[in-house]
C-alpha cells in the first residue's frame, strides 16, 4: 500500500492498513520514494514510471519474510498510487489481485495544464541543472476562495482537496506537502494508465470509484473500467467527492468493499 499525489503514509492509510490486519492479512505500507521517510531526490517529485517499478521491489520484500505467502500478495493504490498499481499490476503477474480507489487513469485532462508549464520548466531547468534548487510549484490552493474561483494554478487546484486538508488538521496527522517540483507535472505526460489495463487479466481488479470526483474525473474512470479484461469488479460510491473515501461513512463503505473482495480471492480462509 502506499499514498496518493503529495502524500505521505500516514495519512489515513493506516484506518485501511488496520482494517486488514484485523482480517487477517498482513500490510506493508510505505512512502513512495523522494516523499516522507523514503528516500529519493529530487525531493517531493512525482514519477509514476519509477513509482510503479517500486511496487515491484515492495513485492520483492514482502515476499522475502517468512510469515507472508508470496502467492497471495495484492496491489494497493489510491489517487495517483491507483494509477502506479494499475500499470505495475499489468505488467507483474505475481500478484493475486489488485485493489485501487479513485485511480488516476489518464493524462488527457491534465494535458492543456502540462502544455502551460512548459515555457515554464524549460526557463527554469537551466537553474538547476547548475545546482538550483528545482522550480515548485503549490500543492493545494491557498484557500477555499481561491479554490473556488477556478483561478488556482496549484497541482490540486479544485476545493474538494479541503476536505482531506481539514480532516488531516482536526486529527492532528503529518500535513500534506506544501509543494511539488513541476516536474512532476510534467512526468506525467503520457503516463496512461488506461492504456495498460487490458493487461492486467487475468489478475482480479477491484476499482472503486466516486460519483463526483473531480480531481479525477468520474467519467475517465468508468472509461478506463470498461478497458479492462475480466476479471474485474467496479464499486461506486454514491454521493461523495475524490477526498471523501477516506473519511467517516464514505470511508466504512470503502473498506468494507475492499474486504469483501479480498475475502473473495482467500475463500478458502
Amino acid at each position: 500500500m502506499t499514498h496518493g499525489f503529495a502524500g505521505r503514509k500516514e495519512q489515513f492509510l493506516p484506518d485501511f492498513a488496520e482494517r486488514f490486519l484485523d482480517a487477517g492479512y498482513a500490510v506493508l505500507l510505505y512512502d513512495n520514494r523522494n516523499w516522507g521517510e523514503s528516500e529519493g531526490t529530487p525531493r517531493n517529485e512525482v514519477d509514476p514510471f519509477y513509482q510503479a517499478r517500486d511496487y515491484f521491489q515492495a513485492f520483492n520484500y514482502a515476499a522475502s519474510l517468512s510469515e507472508v505467502d508470496q502467492t497471495k500478495i495484492v496491489y494497493w493504490g489510491t489517487s495517483m498510487s491507483g494509477g502506479t498499481a494499475l500499470y505495475a499490476a499489468s505488467i507483474d503477474k505475481r500478484i493475486r489481485g489488485v485493489i485501487v480507489q479513485v485511480p488516476f487513469v489518464t493524462d488527457e485532462y491534465l494535458q492543456a495544464r502540462q502544455r502551460q508549464i512548459l515555457p515554464l520548466l524549460s526557463s527554469t531547468q537551466p537553474h538547476t541543472e547548475g545546482g538550483s534548487a528545482p522550480a515548485m510549484l503549490n500543492t493545494t490552493a491557498e484557500s477555499v476562495e481561491e479554490a473556488t474561483s477556478g483561478l488556482s494554478r496549484a497541482a490540486l487546484p479544485h476545493p474538494d482537496v479541503f476536505v482531506f486538508l481539514d480532516e488531516i488538521k482536526r486529527r492532528g496527522i503529518v500535513p500534506l506537502e506544501k509543494q511539488v517540483t513541476l516536474q512532476s507535472l510534467l512526468n506525467l505526460s503520457n503516463f496512461d494508465p488506461k492504456s495498460f489495463l487490458h493487461r492486467i487479466a487475468p489478475t482480479p481488479l477491484l476499482m472503486v470509484a466516486v460519483d463526483n470526483d473531480v480531481t479525477v474525473p468520474t467519467l475517465s474512470q468508468l472509461q478506463a473500467f470498461q478497458i479492462a479484461l475480466e476479471p474485474k469488479s467496479l464499486a461506486i460510491i454514491r454521493g461523495a467527492g475524490h477526498f471523501e473515501v477516506y473519511i467517516g461513512e464514505k470511508f466504512e463503505e470503502n473498506v468494507a468493499i475492499q474486504l469483501k473482495f479480498l475475502d473473495s480471492l482467500f475463500s478458502e480462509k
